[in-house]
């Protein structure tokens, strides 16, 4: 390096910063290409304005931290690199981006900031190409005059606790593991790298939400000024953020192959305070601003931003009530409907007062079987003394209906137990018409003082779809697995049930109260066995959060003793979602357009024994 190459670097090394906002740096600078963006081309904040007010935070004077809590389709991954290409351009300084696994990290460095520094010269002519024999310059690593960035899983502790950084970007903060292995929370991890540049540091958190006391990004956000995105509404002129339960719609429904559908015709917004409706292609071309709910936290130096999907320029309104009406009767589905569209945590209904609604609303079937069942299925609890059962009927679209819920007195290892089981696996269950149907598939528990006695017994009944199961507690646990083993010489199949979603899922179709996919039908015929006690028992325990260590961990608590009603419909709700059923073909059955398949007898079973093959979902 020659005299003068070394001033002018030693030069660009303390020469202040240039006064740039991270706005101003993106539409100078930012280049989108068709890879990574739907409109490829130069950088507009324009395009989407709600975009200024958080990327600028990033540059202004006291402010340290940036949150921002919002739905999918806004556009936060790209503010983030707007950010980190400012400081890598103007600002330089070690950084550290975190994604929620080293997978995520290694496919986000690839495929997002990659292809941004290509594609803008600025930072192109400074970040130093990665080279599989530079440790320090690798995918993991971008290095560049002043500083470098490191990318890594929240799952890394040593990346996490290593070396001081001035910049922090948290990504998807809310799908970060409790523990970076067993070093603690990643967030206070990583935070605590910022502490040598208390002075000019800046940490940014974005994510989708997840569920109401327990989400990160929530804490985060109510921490801070709490700013929403409202739009002037324009015959009142009031400012408003859009909620959905402002938003009206028109809607058909149709039926299409056994399944319902909808066709939304018209959506609109209603002012709060006028009570106009607006349009979409309107409103989105009114005034909007940043509004703080909390403007006192400036003075922490945290600024936090909310944001959903209705002023993107990327989402299309009918496309949003679409996604509600094909979620509205799935616990699961709704719940993705709040975080990713909506922004919001999801949150349990009350369930107070629901085992007397449910009840008070018990009806008269047609028949043992009601018309529009097509499957049976029957959950079993194994208890020292008892075995309690329910048998349940299944529509294609999740519609239940309880068809004898009851008890069997005796120990899990004495034989008489197991022949009452067996007589209710030979029941024929009449319908209206006259058919009749069997049980199709049974999981019964084998926890508890019997578990060897109810592995023998299923083992024996597996041809009649008589498995036993384990429960397994525990958030993002798979609902039904099945597992192998072996009994003697031969092969015997038991089931893991994520039991913590299937009761989720339960408690979520108690307050479904229209007929339809989900709802949930009982019969009033006090033969069934549905009377106070069952629907004490469906509703008896709750979800709770737990603050340790630092963490929000979830569990379910009893508020009822008897809670064997909420884990029979379980294991019978499991039975069902775990099989491929034929619904076409015993519908027509059912109907009398063909002639129904033979039920699985002990006689045929065994002499079809050597040619059974079990595969998912299907007994041939």
């Amino acid at each position: 390096m020659t005299l003068s190459e070394l001033v002018r670097a030693t030069y660009q090394a303390f020469k202040p910063p240039k006064k740039q906002s991270v706005t101003e740096w993106a539409d100078e600078n930012r280049i989108l290409v068709s890879e990574t963006s739907s409109e490829p081309g130069r950088w507009r904040t324009d395009r989407a304005p709600y975009q200024r007010e958080p990327m600028d935070a990033f540059t202004q004077p006291g402010i340290w931290k940036i949150v921002i809590m919002a739905s999918a389709q806004v556009g936060k991954t790209e503010l983030e690199l707007n950010m980190m290409g400012r400081a890598i351009d103007v600002d330089p300084g070690p950084m550290l981006f975190v994604q929620p696994t080293d997978n995520f990290a290694e496919d986000f460095s690839k495929r997002r900031v990659a292809t941004m520094i290509r594609a803008c010269p600025v930072l192109k002519s400074k970040v130093y190409e990665a080279k599989s024999r530079d440790a320090g310059n690798t995918i993991g690593m971008k290095t560049f005059p002043g500083g470098s960035v490191t990318f890594t899983g929240a799952n890394s502790p040593t990346e996490l606790a290593g070396r001081p950084v001035r910049y922090e970007f948290m990504d998807e903060i809310d799908r970060f593991p409790r523990s970076a292995g067993t070093e603690g929370d990643p967030l206070e991890l990583a935070q605590r790298r910022t502490e040598t540049f208390r002075h000019n540091r800046k940490v940014v958190f974005t994510s989708t939400p997840t569920i109401k006391g327990k989400s990160k990004i929530e804490s985060e956000y109510l921490a801070g000024t709490q700013e929403e995105w409202h739009v002037e509404c324009p015959h009142c002129h009031e400012y408003h953020y859009i909620r959905f339960s402002d938003i009206q719609f028109e809607k058909t429904e149709y039926d299409e192959n056994g399944e319902k559908g909808y066709r939304v015709l018209n959506v609109c917004w209603r002012c709060p305070s006028c009570k106009q409706d607006v349009g979409e292609y309107e409103l989105k071309r009114c005034p909007a601003k940043w509004i703080k709910n909390n403007p006192e936290a400036i003075a922490t130096g945290v600024r936090s931003f909310r944001l959903n999907a209705f002023l993107s320029p990327w989402s299309d309104w009918k496309d949003i009530v679409h996604s509600f009406l094909k979620a509205k009767n799935d616990a699961e589905l709704l719940k993705v409907f709040y975080n990713t569209v909506l922004g919001e945590t999801f949150e349990m209904r009350d369930r107070s007062g629901r085992p007397e609604k449910l009840h008070q609303r018990r009806e008269h079937y047609n028949a043992e079987v009601p018309t529009g069942a097509l499957v049976l299925t029957m959950g079993v609890d194994t208890q020292d003394n008892r075995l309690e059962y329910e048998i349940v009927g299944w529509s294609r679209d999740e519609e239940s209906w309880g068809i004898n819920h009851g008890t069997i007195l005796g120990r899990p290892d004495s034989p008489g137990v197991w022949e009452e089981i067996d007589a209710l696996l030979d029941r024929e269950w009449k319908m209206k018409n006259g058919k009749a149907m069997r049980v199709l598939a049974t999981f019964i528990d084998s926890g508890g003082h019997f578990t060897q006695e109810v592995y023998d017994e299923c083992a024996k009944r597996e041809h009649r779809r008589v498995f036993a199961i384990k429960g397994e507690g525990g958030e993002s646990k798979q609902y039904v697995r099945m597992m192998k083993s072996k009994e003697g010489k031969r092969e015997a199949h038991r089931f893991i049930i994520g039991v913590d979603s299937g009761k989720e899922a339960i408690m979520h179709a108690t307050t479904i109260e229209q007929a339809g996919p989900k709802y949930m039908h009982y019969p009033v015929d006090y033969r069934s066995g549905y009377d106070m006690e069952y629907f004490r028992g469906l509703i008896s325990e709750q979800m709770v959060f737990h603050r340790r260590g630092g963490q929000t961990t979830i569990t379910w608590e009893k508020v009822y003793e008897r809670n064997e009603p909420l884990d029979i419909r379980n294991y019978a709700r499991a039975a069902f979602r775990y099989f491929n059923w034929n619904f076409d073909k015993y519908e027509q059955a059912l109907l009398g357009l063909e002639d129904k398949p033979k039920p699985i007898t002990r006689e045929r079973a065994e002499a079809k024994k050597a040619k059974r093959v079990i595969s998912k979902g299907i007994t041939v």
